[in-house]
């Protein structure tokens, strides 16, 4: 799972998550680690500086067929001086948690670090597994659901990196066409927030 972080400009909170359905997750590594060999870059999306490498990313990303995306976004923008981020990134991974967890029978969900690199553990990652202990506590998502964290070396997290990333970018009306190119591979989204955060 990935996130589309908001900005000074009041933008969407996203996150995404990408399944591999059918076929092995190494298989789907492997395809990935092929695509940044053939086109000589890391599929983060923060990192592809041009919309060029974005559009490419995208249409490789496609052609790997074992994989679904799932969205769970902020309805509405948040505000530009919202101050509660946390809030926001809590309730919407709350809700990434419960449909996978229960709808998706979902065990372990690996979500993108938000640790510097070699610090280890941090607080900020240790606030998102505080979400799954209220979720647990409430009976709100299996027992056996758990969560870990990885940085950008896993790569079956360029999926939903780079989905959440296209998706931020269409919702901000930043790139009305490179999400185009992916949506028919996300088959579900969740809008929260209807009112203000």
């Amino acid at each position: 799972m990935s996130t589309g972080r908001p900005s000074g400009k009041g933008e969407h909170y996203v996150v995404a998550a990408a399944i591999v359905i059918d076929g092995d997750v190494d298989t789907v590594r492997g395809s990935i680690a092929n695509i940044e060999r053939r086109l000589g870059y890391v599929l983060h999306y923060a990192d592809l500086r041009s919309r060029q490498r974005r559009l490419a990313v995208l249409a490789e990303l496609d052609q790997i067929a074992s994989w679904d995306g799932y969205l769970f976004e902020t309805a509405r923008p948040l505000p530009a001086r919202h101050h509660s981020e946390h809030h926001v990134r809590a309730k919407t991974l709350g809700a990434a948690f419960a449909f996978l967890g229960v709808d998706m029978g979902v065990s372990r969900i690996v979500l993108e670090t938000r640790a510097a690199p070699k610090q280890g553990f941090t607080q900020l990652d240790e606030k998102d597994h505080q979400v799954l202990q209220k979720l647990l506590t409430r009976n709100t998502v299996p027992a056996d659901l758990r969560i870990a964290h990885a940085d950008k070396t896993e790569q079956i997290l360029s999926l939903a990196d780079v989905l959440a990333g296209a998706r931020s970018d269409f919702l901000c009306l930043a790139d009305l066409e490179a999400y185009p190119l992916i949506a028919h591979r996300v088959r579900g989204v969740e809008s929260l927030f209807n009112k203000s955060p």
